[in-house]
This record gives C-alpha cells, sequence and structure tokens, in this order.
C-alpha cells in the first residue's frame, strides 16, 4: 500500500528566490546582447562581401569622405599621372571605421557571454543536466579516462 501521507516541502527563502530571478534575469540580458552582437557581425560580413562582390559601391562613399577631408588639396601631380592622396585616405578611413565597427560587435558579445557566463556559475552544472537527461549513456571524459585506466590495468595484471 502506498504512502498517502503529503511531505511537506520546504519554502524557499524570498531571498533566494529573488536572486533566482535576478539572476535569471541577468542571463537573459546577456543573451540578448550577445544575438545583438551576432546581427551586428552578421551586418559587417554582409558589406565587406558586397563591397568584394561589386566594388563600385564604394566609389561613393569614398568621394564623399574625401570631399570631407580636402579634396584636390591633397592630389599630387608627378610625371606618370596624379596621385590622389584624399581617396587614399579616405579608403584607409572607411576601412578603418568597418575594423572599429567589427571590433565593437565583437567586444559585445563577448561582453554578453561574459554575463551568461557568470550568472551561470556552476561549470559542472550542465554535465549533470545532459547526465540526468542521457543516464549512463552520457559519460564524462574524467569518468571515462578512470575507466580505460582500469581496463588497462587489468589487462596487464592478468598477462
Amino acid at each position: 500500500m502506498m504512502n498517502t501521507i503529503p511531505r511537506r516541502v520546504a519554502p524557499t527563502p524570498v531571498v533566494e528566490t529573488i536572486k533566482n530571478f535576478i539572476s535569471l534575469l541577468a542571463t537573459c540580458i546577456g543573451l540578448a546582447i550577445i544575438v545583438v552582437g551576432l546581427k551586428y557581425t552578421m551586418d559587417i560580413f554582409l558589406l565587406i562581401f558586397t563591397i568584394l562582390k561589386t566594388p563600385t559601391l564604394l566609389q561613393e562613399p569614398v568621394r564623399q569622405i574625401a570631399e570631407i577631408i580636402g579634396g584636390v588639396a591633397f592630389d599630387r601631380k608627378m610625371e606618370g599621372g596624379t596621385m590622389f592622396l584624399a581617396n587614399i585616405m579616405a579608403l584607409t578611413i572607411y576601412c578603418c571605421g568597418a575594423l572599429v565597427c567589427a571590433w565593437l560587435t565583437l567586444a559585445l558579445m563577448q561582453t554578453g557571454a561574459k554575463i551568461v557566463s557568470l550568472n551561470l556559475g556552476d561549470q559542472n552544472a550542465v554535465k549533470r543536466i545532459l547526465q540526468s537527461v542521457f543516464g549512463k549513456k552520457l559519460q564524462s571524459k574524467e569518468n571515462s579516462r578512470e575507466d580505460q585506466l582500469r581496463t588497462r590495468d587489468k589487462t596487464s595484471s592478468q598477462a
């Protein structure tokens, strides 16, 4: 016969509940930051690949930047022709801007990952969850190494 007396569940303290809620909220914010950084990274790579496929799209922004920084004042006339230094400086500024944007998006993603990592805290939690879901099928590397060492010891002692 089964025991029908209900067990009393110890109530969780309010502080622990608030701590778990804040941790969950911070983890969600960290994941959102990672997703935003991933979206901006995809935009930057799309821009780079678009420029590589059709370089003429870069012509107008470089011309506008060259006009802003001085235009024809930087051009140098040489025997073989004219060296357009303003365009070279504008292209350098444009590429450095893209590099800074890429660096910022990667920093954004790294910050989101650190937030998630700090809030999850327990490094073995994922292993325990996977082992509880998959049971004995999923062994950790340490357990499998210990099993291999045991079988080697047994085989060497039998020989």
